[in-house]
């Protein structure tokens, strides 16, 4: 996805009041990064390009979804991940997931998702940690999930990644 692209689509993020914008998955060992603005997050995306990454992963939550929106600290193991102990992962039954890949990106197209009701209800008794499912206010998930998907494909048509 191109500069332009990444802007629409920081844009579209932050065009409703209240957006809580962070990684979805933080670096190992480091806090997570919230972003509050799109000027912010196209630096983000500019950064993440220069140093030949592929993608930009974001979690992303607006105060009428309800629910809970904070980083939670996961385990790594230290064998594997080359001595790192520790990262933090957004997680939530609601959050939307924006996944964009970068112009010199390989790798899974560009896309926008979210849990619906009915999956987050059949998951809820295996993952506790992430609260009632009853929390969420299941509509303006939806909502909120529909409008960066038309924004998506709009974005995809106009620089032919459709």
């Amino acid at each position: 996805m191109s500069e332009a692209g990444i802007a629409a689509m920081a844009e579209a993020i932050f065009a409703k009041p209240g957006a809580a914008v962070a990684q979805a998955y933080s670096e190992a060992e480091q806090e997570t990064l919230h972003f509050h603005s799109p000027a912010e997050l196209c630096a983000y995306a500019a950064r993440l390009e220069a140093e030949g990454a592929s993608e930009v992963f974001l979690a992303v939550h607006y105060p009428d979804m309800g629910g809970q929106f904070a980083p939670r600290r996961i385990a790594l193991d230290p064998a594997k991940c080359d001595g790192l102990t520790y990262r933090y992962v957004c997680e939530g039954w609601g959050l939307i997931r924006v996944y964009l890949r970068l112009s010199s990106g390989k790798g899974l197209a560009s896309h926008v998702g979210a849990n619906s009701q009915k999956r987050a209800e059949k998951w809820q008794p295996h993952y506790p940690e992430f609260g009632p499912t009853d929390a969420w206010h299941w509509d303006a998930v939806g909502r909120h999930e529909r409008r960066l998907i038309r924004v998506l494909k709009k974005v995809a048509e106009q620089e032919g990644l459709a």
